[in-house]
């Protein structure tokens, strides 16, 4: 028996291996793996605007409450009418607003099947115009708030802080130039000679729980303070 010359057994072994190949099972191609660039954010994609619903379990309504804060509920119903032209709506289960936006929703134009459509808005902005007191740099901005949605009406001027005080007091008038230097807007009151200004001071003083025995108090849009602390006065405002 005579043994195959070496071209033909490595030709042999070449046919049986291409062979095998062909003949085995198809995989698909692996897809490929989309790249970003190093350093790029994350893009965060939101599906279609959720509904919020007439009677929410889900979800906390954020809006401007008395005194420049804010307050948080979970019935539409609690949310004053005041403020429920601009209401923030964080969904503990839902889709995620994009970065830096949040859910917000104006409670006067509920949907024909109940609930509200929920649109979005710079959490910046919101943040402004929702306790923005009628200062000019919210004014400004209401042109960015997006369509549906109306910011509380600003408050009157100067009503955000008063300053008790008396003719006599020599730190009242250092108080009040500090404030007109400053250019603060603010209501003074003579708790001697109006008696209606002493009995609102002792009113705010009693529900505070705070001891009044000088003067001036100054009311920073409900916190009150005795005497002047500039760089207190200077936190509040």
């Amino acid at each position: 028996m005579t043994r195959p010359s070496r071209p033909t057994a490595l030709l042999t072994t070449l046919l049986a291996v291409l062979l095998a190949a062909s003949c085995g099972p198809e995989k698909p191609p692996a897809p490929e793996r989309p790249t970003r660039p190093a350093g790029a954010a994350v893009e965060t994609h939101t599906a279609e605007a959720p509904i919020l619903a007439a009677e929410p379990s889900d979800a906390i309504l954020t809006y401007a409450g008395e005194r420049g804060a804010f307050k948080d509920t979970n019935k539409p119903a609690e949310v004053p009418e005041d403020a429920r032209g601009l209401v923030r709506v964080t969904l503990l289960q839902g889709p995620e607003p994009p970065q830096g936006r949040v859910w917000a929703v104006n409670l006067r134009t509920p949907e024909a099947t109940g609930g509200w459509k929920l649109t979005t808005v710079e959490r910046a902005l919101f943040e402004e115009l929702a306790l923005g007191q009628g200062r000019a740099s919210a004014v400004d901005k209401l042109a960015e708030l997006p369509p549906g949605l109306e910011a509380p009406p600003a408050a009157p001027a100067g009503e955000d802080v008063v300053v008790y005080k008396t003719d006599w007091c020599g730190v009242c008038k250092q108080l009040t130039a500090y404030l007109d230097r400053k250019g603060v807007k603010y209501v003074a009151k003579d708790i001697e000679k109006d008696p209606v200004a002493a009995s609102e001071l002792r009113a705010k003083s009693e529900k505070k729980g705070l001891k009044t025995g000088s003067v001036p108090v100054i009311d920073v849009r409900g916190e009150l303070m005795v005497g002047f602390d500039r760089g207190r006065l200077e936190s509040l405002l």
